[in-house]
């Protein structure tokens, strides 16, 4: 009985010391569990940081990098505008002046087959002649109609000032659509430091930052507005204006490649080359009309090539000597070209529009003068002609003549005449010969064989012409034997041009002595009067790059802890988590305010301590986001940022 209370009692005293030890191991491991649980929430949040200062960074900067891109789109866009209007604004005169001038040519010809035709390859050569220039005429016609016949005007596209149109100018939408693109290009500009701070603080708070923005707190668009002049180079040449500088080239050169390359020959030494087999050279030819500005037909006087050859030097390569761009204006001014060699090949179209497009484009930055150009009228009948030009009132600019040519090995009216083999001709292709001034076919003493039309019979000797049969033969001396070869050259009077000039209007009638030359529209060009922009220091984190091609984006958000903040929350005295990420804007294509490749990417944080600088010295300007930012939050977080140095900056970063 003893020996039990006594157990009894040792078993009581014991029991309340496990409870102690359990109740102190419970405490402990909960205290273990909620640090485990501040911490990671603390590192979730130091991470979530670096994201949030690298979206503010990366935003921001691309904002800056997008609004230059909206203003090199802009310049290049307006410098196509200007280049389209010279271009559209001659259409109406040259396609009515040529369409005329073609329809002329086809009546006149209809006019010839109507009276007769002698030789019935002079009328096959005609007719073609004349179904090639009608389906031309057809072309034109369709043309003057929509420029010149039609509601269609022209001049509300073009034009500066309109006649009749109520003030403010301009009028024509081409000049409204470029001043809305200036504008646009200004406005740009100014919002661009607001803008790029709205969006880093819109990104950096989405990755759940309390606080982002970047430094500077209002970026600069390196960029200023310059006037119209500066649109010169880059319509007419592709040039931009600071061009002296080899990184900024512009879009022209650098992404369109609109390039006319220049190169030298490389030759091998000369070497000794046969001569054309089967056409030797030619002697006399007396006879022959000679009229000015005569172009020889397919079979016009043979070859002149030495039968036994000549001394050369074989090009075996080329050196690629240079370049030169163009603009806008060429480009236009090429695919024009190219329309009209190919389905306008005939007529004088494109000449006409070159004319008349290089002396409006003249206008844009020239002599506001106004010039003339030559407006044909044609007189295609022969006696009609011959009154018009016996008066001295009147003036004969040209006088036009078809030429069909043979080139035989026997005379006309000779047995071989015409037998296959024995001739060329250019009777499927008749030749338009233009002669200056008033030129009477009757007194070129040839035979006049038919209503306007001329022939002339001569003949010249050669050595050999395999072309129509003539092979070379040897006297008993062995040398070459000269033989004859018979020419018929029929000439079609075509017609006279006694029309006069006219004014070649101005689309670019903008009042220089009242406020329309300062309305009109100028590029917004780099701002390179100030900083180190030259390509000997091309490096992105000195100077002038670093100051305004360069940011950091800063995120902050509260470092209370989850759980149990009155005892854990006493190790931050700023009382925020806080991440640094630094960016830059960048062109590898061509450094200006041209070419739409402005990039953003993030670098490596450099010289920390210009960065506090910075970013104290611009709290101020917080105040003109809007309600963005505040100074004294920049001036805190500047504060805090502070008292890192360099070395300790890598603590921050949690990439």
């Amino acid at each position: 009985m003893n020996r039990g209370r006594r157990f009894s009692v040792g078993w009581h005293r014991c029991s309340g010391q496990v409870v102690v030890v359990l109740l102190l191991g419970i405490t402990l491991l909960a205290g273990l569990v909620l640090y485990v649980i501040n911490v990671g929430d603390q590192v979730n949040r130091r991470l979530e940081m670096q994201n949030a200062a690298d979206s503010a960074a990366v935003s921001g900067s691309a904002w800056m990098a997008r609004s230059m891109n909206v203003v090199a789109g802009n310049n290049v866009a307006i410098t196509r505008m200007l280049a389209l209007v010279p271009h559209l604004d001659s259409y109406p005169l040259a396609t009515k002046m040529t369409h005329e001038e073609v329809a002329s040519w086809e009546s006149g010809i209809n006019d010839q087959l109507g009276r007769g035709i002698p030789d019935n390859w002079m009328r096959e050569g005609l007719e073609s002649l004349r179904d090639r220039i009608s389906e031309q005429a057809n072309i034109l016609g369709s043309l003057d109609d929509l420029f010149n016949n039609s509601d269609y005007d022209v001049a509300t596209l073009t034009n500066w000032s309109i006649r009749g149109y109520a003030a403010p100018t301009p009028h024509g939408q081409l000049w409204q659509a470029a001043e809305s693109l200036d504008e646009f290009s200004q406005a740009t500009v100014l919002s661009a430091p607001v803008l790029s701070q709205a969006n880093a603080a819109r990104y950096g708070k989405s990755d759940y930052a309390e606080t982002a923005f970047i430094t500077p707190v209002l970026p600069e668009l390196p960029a200023r507005r310059t006037d119209f002049g500066d649109f010169e180079k880059p319509v007419k040449n592709g040039v931009i204006p600071d061009r002296e500088y080899p990184h900024r080239l512009g879009p022209y050169d650098r992404l369109f490649k609109w390039r006319n390359y220049h190169s030298s020959g490389i030759y091998e030494q000369g070497q000794w080359v046969e001569g054309t087999p089967g056409h030797g050279l030619i002697q006399g030819g007396g006879g022959n009309v000679n009229i000015g500005g005569r172009r020889h037909g397919s079979g016009a006087h043979g070859y002149t090539t030495d039968p036994d050859g000549h001394y050369s030097r074989n090009q075996i390569g080329t050196i690629l000597t240079g370049y030169s761009v163009y603009g806008p204006y060429s480009w236009m001014m090429s695919r024009v070209g190219r329309y009209s060699s190919r389905d306008l090949p005939d007529t004088y179209f494109y000449d006409n529009y070159r004319r008349i497009a290089d002396t409006k484009l003249g206008y844009m930055w020239g002599n506001q003068t106004l010039k003339k150009i030559h407006y044909p009228r044609w007189w295609t009948d022969y006696p009609q002609a011959k009154t018009i030009a016996s008066d001295s009132t009147n003036s004969v600019t040209r006088t036009m003549f078809y030429l069909v040519e043979i080139r035989s090995r026997y005379p006309k009216g000779s047995a071989g005449w015409l037998s296959p083999g024995s001739y060329r001709t250019n009777g499927d292709h008749p030749t338009a010969i233009w002669i200056n001034g008033w030129e009477d076919p009757a007194g070129w003493g040839i035979t006049k064989i038919a209503n306007h039309i001329w022939e002339d019979k001569y003949d010249y000797e050669t050595t050999e012409d395999w072309d129509i049969g003539i092979r070379i033969q040897y006297d008993s001396n062995g040398d070459p034997v000269w033989q004859k070869v018979y020419m018929v050259a029929q000439y079609v009077f075509g017609g006279i041009d006694a029309g006069g000039d006219v004014e070649i209007s101005n689309p670019t009638n903008y009042c220089q002595t009242c406020n329309d030359e300062s309305d009109l529209p100028a590029p917004i060009l780099m701002d390179t009067s100030v900083g180190d922009y030259d390509i000997g220091q091309p490096h992105h984190d000195l100077g002038v790059r670093r100051s305004v091609f360069t940011y950091l984006g800063v995120a902050g958000r509260s470092s209370e802890p989850m759980v149990w903040a009155r005892r854990f929350g006493k190790g931050n005295p700023f009382g925020q988590v806080v991440a640094v990420s630094q960016a830059e804007i960048f062109n590898t294509t061509s450094w200006g305010l041209w070419t739409q490749d402005w990039k953003a990417k993030l670098v490596p944080v450099t010289q920390w301590g210009d960065w506090t600088e910075r970013m104290a010295n611009g709290a101020m300007d917080a105040s003109e986001t809007g309600g963005l930012l505040d100074p004294e939050t920049v001036s805190d977080f500047a504060e805090y940022l502070n008292r890192f140095d360099e070395q300790m900056v890598g603590e921050m970063l949690h990439h």
